[in-house]
C-alpha cells in the first residue's frame, strides 16, 4: 500500500535492494554520503540483499534476501534510490529496483543513466542526479518534506498502475497471444 501522512516515519529510512555484485558495483561507493545524509538528520540506511557484511552501524541496517521478506522491506522504506554508473552494461538495466520503489508508493532518488530517465519525472516521482553533491541535495530534501514525499510517492504509484501492472499488461500479452494463435 502506498504511505499516508500517518504512516510516514520520523527517522525515515532510506533503502536499496539489490545483488551482492550491484551491492559491490554501485552502491558501496556511494556510503561516504549516503551516511553523512543519514547522520546529519538521524535517519536510517536500509540494504537488503548485499550478502556478507561488516559495516554495521547505527544507522545502517543489513537486510538478507528473502521473496516472503522482500516486499514488506521494501514497504518499510520512505525513500528508494539507485545509482548507476553510466556504462554499457548499467545503460541497459530495467529499471526494476524503480518500478519496486514507486509501487510501493516511495519517491526515488536515481542516476540519470538508461530507462532510469523514463521512469523517472524529475521532481515529479523523485530526483534524477548525478554528482555527489546532488545525492546529498535530494535525499536531504526528500527526508526534510514529508508532504513532498508523500506526493511523489503517490505520483509514481500511479505511474507504475498506469505503465507497469498486470492489468495494464495482462490484456496486452493476452491479445498478443491471441495472434500468434489466430496467426500460425
Amino acid at each position: 500500500p502506498a504511505p499516508t501522512t500517518e504512516s510516514i516515519s520520523e527517522n525515515v529510512k532510506i533503502g536499496w535492494i539489490g545483488t551482492p555484485s550491484t551491492w559491490a558495483e554501485y552502491i558501496f561507493n556511494m556510503l561516504p554520503v549516503l551516511k553523512s545524509v543519514a547522520s546529519k538528520s538521524r535517519s536510517k540506511l536500509l540494504f537488503m540483499g548485499t550478502g556478507q557484511n561488516a559495516n554495521r552501524s547505527s544507522i545502517v541496517e543489513f537486510h538478507d534476501w528473502s521473496e516472503i521478506d522482500e516486499v514488506p522491506f521494501l514497504q518499510s522504506l520512505d525513500i528508494g534510490i539507485m545509482p548507476l554508473s553510466n556504462t554499457p552494461w548499467a545503460r541497459g538495466k530495467c529499471g526494476y529496483k524503480l518500478i519496486q520503489y514507486m509501487a510501493c508508493g516511495l519517491p526515488v532518488v536515481a542516476s540519470p543513466v538508461g530507462v532510469n530517465k523514463e521512469i523517472v519525472e524529475d521532481g515529479v516521482n523523485g530526483f534524477l542526479v548525478e554528482t555527489v553533491e546532488e545525492w546529498h541535495i535530494a535525499i536531504e530534501t526528500l527526508i526534510s518534506d514529508p508532504a513532498l514525499r508523500l506526493r511523489m510517492g503517490h505520483a509514481g504509484r500511479k505511474k507504475i498502475e498506469a505503465n507497469f501492472s498486470l492489468k495494464t499488461w495482462g490484456p496486452r500479452v493476452a491479445t498478443a497471444i491471441r495472434n500468434v494463435m489466430v496467426n500460425e
